[in-house]
């Protein structure tokens, strides 16, 4: 629940013409008392909020401004805040801090959704044994949430969210079936409604967010093709043909796009992933043109990384900011940014190439970044 408590006692005492002192002559406490009730810095104890609640006639509900449910951005606020406590706090007492939000705001779908998330994005640095049974706890837990959000709520979006999110554990925890059930077998045919939105903006003579509202989608898709792309390379890595046209159409779309400024997260995928299927063909030459991308790309980015437009997409920041995470991404940024440089530094099949005398430029500037980050 949230509380606001201090600043009703503060409003409803003014609204009253009455001191601190008054106030706290009544209740039986001290002036001081009341003074830090009204700035947060203690609350009454509970026996005396049905004296305060009578005092000002007013229910004790109103007395707490009690709320189950919470707005997107304080969502936004708790997700940041847990997963920053990560750089500075034992792994047991995030966990903790984790259950104990879900406890609170238990009826609040959106907030369980998030949480939910948050132990999927996470988990790897949350307590346990070894990584398979991190894995295997976690992604239960996170489904466990996100079947509670379709019991709290009939919000469509919110239902489609969780759902595909549950499946995208049972894929991790692969299993299959479960995906299949889930989701059916087929891809469903797309309607895209975004046109209908646009077009209505359209028909009312609001051109600015009919153009905002179609930028929002071609961002959207842009950043889904690009992870559609890298997905589609690993999944034809036995077809040299096909693979190379894959990389060939996805490095073409990334320049198109700008994507190593516009999104450069989904150009260190895409080039891993490359180099990965490349590194299984045994083609050094390959390899190396993807890793050189790949170093490229990871050098320029600079942190905070944060989801933002550019020149062309130059009208979705209202659209980035009322998304669940606004501007910020779901992975913690202090492990994100070990993430890109252990992802090649630690792939078993890029090993034996990082460790010839050509690639040892590319070595050296991973052991450079790594460095900076480390301090940053």
């Amino acid at each position: 629940m949230s509380l606001n408590l201090g600043p009703v006692i503060l409003q409803k005492r003014k609204a009253k013409g009455i001191t601190q002192q008054q106030l706290a002559d009544f209740i039986g406490v001290s002036k001081a008392s009341v003074s830090k009730w009204e700035t947060g810095q203690s609350y009454p104890d509970i026996t005396l909020l049905p004296l305060l609640a009578a005092y000002f006639n007013i229910s004790i509900d109103t007395l707490m401004a009690y709320s189950s449910q919470l707005t997107t951005e304080q969502i936004r606020e708790l997700y940041t805040s847990l997963v920053a406590r990560f750089d500075t706090q034992p792994a047991t007492t995030v966990l903790a801090a984790i259950e104990d939000v879900i406890h609170r705001y238990y009826s609040c779908a959106p907030l369980i959704l998030e949480m939910g998330q948050l132990l999927l994005n996470h988990g790897d640095l949350l307590p346990g044994t070894t990584a398979a049974e991190k894995l295997t706890r976690y992604l239960t837990r996170a489904q466990e949430l996100f079947a509670h959000v379709t019991e709290l709520s009939t919000d469509l979006v919110l239902l489609e969210k969780a759902r595909d999110f549950s499946a995208y554990c049972s894929l991790l925890l692969q299993r299959p079936d479960d995906v299949l059930t889930a989701l059916g077998r087929f891809v469903p045919a797309y309607f895209p409604s975004e046109s209908l939105i646009a077009w209505a903006y359209h028909l009312k003579g609001d051109e600015q967010r009919a153009v905002a509202t179609t930028q929002s989608a071609l961002y959207q898709y842009v950043t889904v093709m690009a992870s559609q792309l890298t997905n589609y390379l690993q999944l034809v890595v036995a077809q040299p043909e096909k693979f190379q046209a894959t990389y060939a159409r996805g490095q073409a779309f990334i320049d198109t796009f700008d994507l190593a400024k516009l999104n450069p997260a989904s150009v260190i995928n895409f080039q891993v992933s490359s180099a990965v299927g490349y590194a299984q063909q045994q083609d050094t030459a390959a390899v190396h043109t993807c890793l050189t991308a790949y170093v490229t790309c990871l050098v320029a980015v600079k942190f905070p990384l944060r989801l933002h437009g550019d020149g062309y997409f130059d009208a979705i920041d209202e659209w980035l900011n009322q998304t669940d995470l606004g501007h910020a991404l779901p992975r913690d940024e202090h492990h994100l940014q070990t993430d890109f440089v252990t992802v090649v530094l630690d792939n078993p099949l890029l090993k034996p190439y990082l460790a010839t005398a050509e690639f040892q430029p590319i070595v050296q500037q991973l052991a450079q970044i790594k460095e900076r980050l480390s301090h940053a």
